[in-house]
């Protein structure tokens, strides 16, 4: 049986009260079955234990055999999984190994972007999130934008920060995490000369 993957990523969202907390969510979209699909499911929707969960990812990847994008894709499931679970290290490392298998995978470079990001490694987080705003997902776009406004917002950047914040509500606008953020700006006009 073929499985084909579309993936999706994590945002990190943060409330006002508590800018340093984060929380991930993924989006990763898997066709088929196995053990793979279950990891998807168990990412997805976070219905089954955190445990259960992570061992049927570790059973996906060391029992099944599967195509680089599959595995790659389960990696990212599994990344999703430490991020939930507060554990960003092991997260950037599946995200690492998803990339490694496909470089040129825009999604998984938004979540390593915001493992970065709860790492407190912020230039780290910028160079992946300005490579993931470039997905094709929209959704993928958006969370990057987001994070990325995240990030320019950490490095004292408010400006790209709020354009950040904009678009990532322009691209998805019932994004309440960015409307969130979008609430907390004023736009005023320059004082000029």
């Amino acid at each position: 049986m073929r499985t084909r993957f579309r993936l999706g990523i994590s945002a990190i969202c943060v409330t006002l009260a508590a800018p340093s907390a984060a929380m991930a969510q993924g989006a990763v979209t898997v066709i088929g079955g196995g053990l793979g699909q279950a990891c998807y499911e168990a990412a997805e929707t976070g219905r089954i234990p955190s445990i259960q969960a992570m061992e049927i990812c570790n059973l996906a990847l060391e029992q099944e055999r599967m195509n680089r994008r599959d595995k790659a894709a389960t990696h990212t499931n599994r990344g999703i999984l430490h991020m939930r679970a507060g554990n960003n290290t092991k997260a950037m490392w599946d995200y690492q190994k998803s990339l490694n298998l496909l470089p040129d995978l825009k999604e998984a470079k938004v979540n390593l972007g915001a493992a970065y990001y709860n790492l407190r490694r912020y230039p780290e987080a910028l160079v992946a999130l300005n490579e993931g705003v470039s997905s094709e997902s929209v959704n993928a776009r958006a969370i990057g934008h987001y994070n990325r406004g995240l990030t320019h917002e950490k490095l004292g950047d408010i400006q790209k920060a709020y354009e950040d914040f904009r678009m990532a509500l322009t691209l998805e606008p019932t994004f309440k995490q960015a409307e969130a953020q979008m609430s907390r700006f004023a736009v005023v006009p320059a004082s000029g000369s």
